[in-house]
């Protein structure tokens, strides 16, 4: 093992690519926080660490996530509210990562909006991988409401920051990556048309990356769907033409 994943597994780094994000030890790392945390809760996330290490990353992050939520909710919130700031501000993009599906997990009685804005901290974190667990952690709660979802995400897809406006089509891409598919929006993507639509020029190439895999991802149901918008929305600018070509390449030419 290099100096660099032991100071990765140890917390005292980030990761800088998903080669990285899937090496990590969680067991490892909740081991190296537990001098930072509450003893009954480096012991809940260890023993949930441990479990998991047969887990993709996926379910891991999740799981521990999970765990690290349910400590913070039978907490005294002055506590609380210390421990998770330390983790979603840790140095450790992967301990930010938990917190993101920590915040989820309380954000479940919250109402629709509050819930997704709690969430954006972690969509604009400055690293990639705790942008993509941000949408991850929440798209199961955007996908059980799914038509208050729609609206709620197409008032703020017009957001001053690219990654908000990115979360917001990401989100809900019919076949998200490392996760599980929407099949209504496969079936009728139409319905997420006030969502893309003003977005099918999108400037920040971030964000356009994800309006053009959302039409890509579309295509692959509904190929006839993504033909017409752009026949009725053509690209008529550099933007828009680099999402029309990337939304179109799963099509036949």
């Amino acid at each position: 093992m290099n100096e660099r994943t032991t100071l990765i597994d140890l917390g005292q780094l980030p990761t800088r690519n998903l080669a990285e994000c899937l090496a990590v030890n969680q067991a490892v790392l909740v081991n190296a926080l537990a001098s930072q945390l509450p003893g009954s809760l480096a012991q809940q996330l260890a023993e949930c660490a441990e479990a998991a290490q047969a887990m993709g990353l996926s379910k891991k992050i999740a799981a521990i996530g999970l765990a690290l939520g349910q400590w913070l909710e039978q907490t005294p919130p002055s506590v609380a509210e210390a421990v998770f700031e330390h983790c979603s501000a840790h140095l450790s993009d992967t301990v930010r990562s938990w917190a993101a599906f920590a915040q989820a997990y309380l954000s479940r009685d919250l109402d629709l909006e509050a819930a997704f804005l709690a969430q954006l901290r972690f969509a604009r974190d400055e690293h990639f991988g705790v942008r993509e667990w941000a949408w991850i952690a929440l798209r199961p709660r955007l996908t059980h409401n799914l038509d208050s979802a729609l609206v709620l995400l197409a008032r703020h897809a017009s957001d001053s920051n690219p990654l908000v406006r990115r979360f917001c089509i990401e989100v809900l891409r019919p076949r998200g990556v490392w996760c599980e598919h929407i099949a209504e929006l496969k079936q009728t993507p139409e319905a997420a048309e006030p969502l893309l639509v003003p977005n099918l020029a999108e400037t920040e190439k971030y964000a356009q990356d994800s309006v053009a895999n959302w039409l890509n991802d579309a295509s692959k149901t509904r190929p006839d769907w993504v033909i017409q918008l752009f026949e009725r929305y053509p690209p008529s600018c550099k933007a828009s033409r680099r999402i029309h070509l990337r939304a179109t390449r799963s099509l036949p030419k």
